[in-house]
Parts: structure tokens; C-alpha cells; sequence
């Protein structure tokens, strides 16, 4: 027993697989209680559960508009586009909201949901209707189920439900609220923000219009860019005109001043017709012609040729002295030349009076127009501040009302569906219940089983004492000469 009693480690390494077994066989009852007790809480457990129905459905989300930034204002990182998985992961948590539970509930109806609680299908009361509501959720949020995979596009839906009918009900109408939901979550929060702002930019442009208008009023102007334009052309075309005419207005009394110079060297009248007396030129050619026919008849050198030869001599003596020729007759008449150029000069004195008549309306209207022009180009700078706030108003108002009409568009294509989520499969009735009756079962036993023999083991381990004298030797590895105090088989032995 010394021995032993030094070394009891020793001792109970040397149990052989017989004396474990008999050593647990002496803690049979404690075993047995806690198996009884574990697996009949389990049992307990799978008998109550219920069996359950599970439909599935499946759903494709594609990249969409939705996804895709585009601010109410501005084109900062306008186009920016989400992943696969952020599109997906965002579409379930849609599909898990509570809001859309309610939805549901409100659509089916709680006798749809809850079948076993008939309590419930008709609340009276607030609180009823919220207990109830509250029952109701519990059911969705307990049996709905989704499942995704990385870089897929494709959610898996599941629902279960106690009732096969009313889990393919269920589900297929959670698929067709969540694509009306989602619209509204993802659109409706956009248009009103929209028009809000459309709002606001149509009060700005009427303030603007009106200051706008009343600008033009005051200053006498119905298109500020037509007349100053107007304006300009007419001092351009006035300045223009108004060095034609002075240029004209040069050239005349220039022209003026050269005819006087021309009037001062010539008389007013004229010679117009003079006679002259051609007698005696007349008297030689007929005493030349007399002289012809004397010769007919006579010499050179007889008398009467030499008497009409005297005389020829006589008058062209005459003539040869000037005297042979002379005035008969003078005619004075009006210089042409000199009528000609005081006509002239009375025309160009009419056409500068006429041209400096002329210059000093043009004088006068020139420096109306200038004036008028030098006004609006003071004025503006206060027009195009006035334009360019309008004009940038009534481009806002433009481009809120484009983008309106094209998610007032996008919601009436969409409505009924989605081309950002499609169904894959909707929802059938399904056919065979699943329930976990026998797998808890079977677990309950196998845990039952194992957390005993653990109890039994610890006991073994912690209680002292050996069962036999053949175990004592076997364990000691000493003889045992004699037992005593034997009262029964299952008392330890203390050996001797």
C-alpha cells in the first residue's frame, strides 16, 4: 500500500481497457441520467418544430441608370459607374429592408402569413394591429433568405413558410413589391428634388425676367442688342455720309472758286457775225477774167490788154495796202462761254447750299445717334449682367425640366419591371416539406451520448477506490494476499 500510496499516478496507468470499463460500468446510473436528460431536451426540441415549405425564386441585377452618377447639378464625376458586387449587395439589402416586409404583409394579408394564429387575421385595436404586424415581420424576417456569390449577378430567394401555398404566395409577391420599392427608393427621391429645385430656378427666372423687362422700359428699349446694333450701323452709316458730303462740299467750292477765276478774264458778250466788203478782190477777178478773153483777140502787148492791166495793177496795189478789203457789216451777241460758266457757278452755289443744308442735318442726327449710343454702351454692362443671369436661369430651367420628363420616362418604362432587375425564375409551389426533426435527433443523441461518457469519464478520473482485488493487483502490480470487508461486487476493495 506504500507503494502504491507514493505512486498512485503509476497506479492508474496501468489500468488495462477491462478496468476503464468496469470503472464506467460503476458510473452506469449517472451516465444514463445525464443521456436521459440531454436528448430528451432535444427530443423535446425536434418534436416541436414544425414542418416547413421552401420556395425559391431567383433575380438578375444588371448595371443600370441607377447605378450610374449623375448629379442634380454639375458634371463633377459625372458617369462614374458601381461595380457588380456593389449593385448586388445594394439590391439585397432592398430586398431584406423591413419596409418592403411591410409591404408584403400589407398586400397578402396576415391570414397569409400567420394561418395557425386566426387571433390574429382581424386586429381591432392599435395595439393588436402592432402586435400582430409585429408577429407577421416575425415570420418574414425568420424564413426569407438570400444567398449571393462574388462577381455574380444572379440572388437567390428563399422563403419558408408552414404552408406551401402561401411561401410561393409570399415570395412572389415580395419579388413584385421590391421591383416597385426599389423604383421608389431609387427614382422617386430623385423627382421631387427635382422639381424643388425646378421651383426655385422658376422663381429666380420670373425675378430676373421682371428686372430684365423693366430695364428695357425704363430705358426706351425693346431689344437692347438690335439697338445698339441698329445704333451703331446707323453712326456708321451717318459718319460716312456725313464725310461724303463734306468731301462733295470741298470739291464744289473748289470747282466755284476756279469758274470765278474763269468769269474775271472773259466778257459777257461777243462777235458773233461780221460782213466784209469783197468788192474790189471781186473787181480784179473780173478784169483777170476780161483779160483772158482780150488775149483771144489780141496781143500781150496791144492797148486794151494793157489798159485792163493797169487797172488789175491799180487794185491789187489797193489791196496789197490794206485797202482792198474792208468791214460791211458787225454782229455783238452773249458769250456763250461766259453765259455757260455763271450758269455753272449759279448750279454749284445751289448745291453747297443744298450740301451744307445737308451737313448740318447730318450734324445734328449724328450726334443724336452717338449719343444714344454712347447711352447703351453705358448701359451695358448692367444688360449683360441682367442677360447672363437670365440666360443661365432659363438654362437651369431647361435642364431640370429635360431631366423630369426623363425620370417621369424612366418610371413609366419601368413601372411593372426593371431593366436594372429581372426574375429569373419566379416562384413555385413546393412540393416536399422539409424539417429538421431527425437531424436534431439524431444530434440530440450523438451529443447525449458524448457529453455522458464525458460525465463518466471526469467521475472515473476524480473517485477513488478500485473495483475488485484482481484490478487492485493489476494496478499496483503487487499480490494481493486477502480482502476484507467484502459486502458486495460493487464496493471498492482495499487490499491488504
Amino acid at each position: 500500500m506504500t507503494a502504491a500510496a507514493a505512486k498512485p499516478g503509476m497506479a492508474r496507468l496501468q489500468l488495462g481497457m477491462d478496468d476503464i470499463l468496469r470503472l464506467l460500468l460503476r458510473e452506469l446510473w449517472l451516465m444514463a441520467i445525464v443521456f436521459a436528460v440531454i436528448f430528451g431536451i432535444g427530443a423535446a426540441v425536434a418534436l416541436s418544430m414544425h414542418s416547413t415549405y421552401t420556395a425559391s425564386a431567383s433575380l438578375l441585377m444588371q448595371l443600370s441608370k441607377d447605378y450610374v452618377y449623375d448629379p442634380l447639378a454639375g458634371d463633377a464625376a459625372r458617369g462614374a459607374i458601381a461595380t457588380t458586387d456593389e449593385v448586388v449587395q445594394s439590391e439585397v439589402e432592398i430586398l431584406n429592408s423591413t419596409e418592403l416586409k411591410k409591404r408584403v404583409i400589407e398586400k397578402v394579408g396576415l391570414k397569409t402569413v400567420l394561418p395557425e394564429t386566426p387571433a390574429m387575421w382581424n386586429p381591432q385595436t392599435p395595439a393588436q394591429k402592432a402586435q400582430a404586424e409585429a408577429a407577421a415581420l416575425k415570420v418574414l424576417q425568420g424564413g426569407f433568405a438570400t444567398s449571393t456569390a462574388p462577381q455574380n449577378k444572379v440572388v437567390r430567394l428563399t422563403f419558408k413558410h408552414a404552408d406551401a401555398m402561401s411561401a410561393a404566395l409570399i415570395l412572389n409577391t415580395m419579388i413584385d413589391e421590391y421591383q416597385l420599392y426599389r423604383q421608389q427608393v431609387l427614382t422617386d427621391s430623385v423627382g421631387p428634388a427635382l422639381q424643388q429645385q425646378k421651383d426655385a430656378f422658376d422663381r429666380k427666372l420670373g425675378e430676373a425676367d421682371s428686372a430684365y423687362q423693366n430695364f428695357l422700359a425704363q430705358n426706351g428699349v425693346g431689344d437692347f442688342i438690335t439697338a445698339k446694333a441698329t445704333y451703331t450701323s446707323l453712326s456708321q452709316t451717318l459718319t460716312t455720309e456725313l464725310f461724303s458730303v463734306e468731301a462733295k462740299l470741298a470739291e464744289d467750292r473748289a470747282r466755284l472758286s476756279g469758274i470765278n477765276r474763269s468769269l474775271v478774264s472773259l466778257t459777257p458778250e461777243m462777235s458773233v457775225e461780221r460782213d466784209l466788203d469783197l468788192s474790189v478782190p471781186n473787181k480784179i477777178f473780173t478784169l483777170k477774167q476780161k483779160r483772158q478773153e482780150l488775149l483771144t483777140r489780141y496781143l500781150p502787148t496791144a492797148q486794151p490788154v494793157k489798159d485792163v492791166d493797169i487797172e488789175i495793177a491799180g487794185y491789187e496795189a489797193m489791196m496789197n495796202g490794206g485797202q482792198g478789203v474792208g468791214e460791211q457789216a458787225h454782229k455783238v451777241g452773249v458769250n456763250p462761254i461766259y453765259q455757260d460758266l455763271t450758269t455753272q457757278k449759279l448750279n454749284l452755289e445751289a448745291e453747297i447750299a443744298s450740301l451744307e443744308g445737308r451737313r448740318s442735318l447730318l450734324r445734328s442726327q449724328a450726334d443724336d445717334v452717338n449719343g444714344r449710343l454712347l447711352d447703351l454702351q453705358g448701359l451695358e454692362a448692367q444688360y449683360n449682367s441682367l442677360t447672363i443671369e437670365r440666360d443661365a436661369l432659363q438654362k437651369n430651367v431647361s435642364t431640370f425640366t429635360q431631366r423630369l420628363q426623363e425620370n417621369e420616362a424612366q418610371k413609366e418604362m419601368t413601372k411593372g419591371g426593371s431593366d436594372g432587375v429581372r426574375v429569373v425564375e419566379k416562384a413555385s409551389l413546393p412540393d416536399k416539406p422539409k424539417s429538421f426533426k431527425k437531424i436534431i435527433l439524431i444530434m440530440s443523441f450523438l451529443f447525449a451520448g458524448f457529453t455522458a461518457l464525458c460525465v463518466g469519464g471526469l467521475r472515473v478520473v476524480t473517485r477513488k477506490g478500485i473495483v475488485n482485488a484482481d484490478m487492485a493487483a493489476r494496478a499496483l502490480d503487487l499480490p494481493v494476499l486477502a480482502t476484507a470487508g467484502v459486502k458486495s461486487a460493487d464496493r471498492p476493495v482495499r487490499a491488504a
